[in-house]
């Protein structure tokens, strides 16, 4: 499951919102929001995500998604 409460941060952080991460990743604001509840981003989505977050810090991804 992802960590949506450290993930809306990072999303945040970056200065960007859920509806242009969806553009961006060409998917539906709907299909994002049901990726990120159930934590199904595939692997190439999480490593997009967290070049484009700037999300760098190994511990840091593990935290947001790889929560247990």
């Amino acid at each position: 499951m992802i960590n949506v409460h450290k993930f809306e941060g990072a999303i945040r952080s970056a200065g960007t919102t859920q509806e242009q991460l969806a553009e961006e990743m060409h998917i539906s604001p709907n299909t994002f929001t049901t990726k990120k509840k159930k934590g199904t981003f595939t692997i190439a989505q999480v490593c997009w995500l967290c070049r484009r977050l700037e999300i760098v810090k190994p511990e840091d991804k593990c935290d947001i998604f790889l929560s247990a």
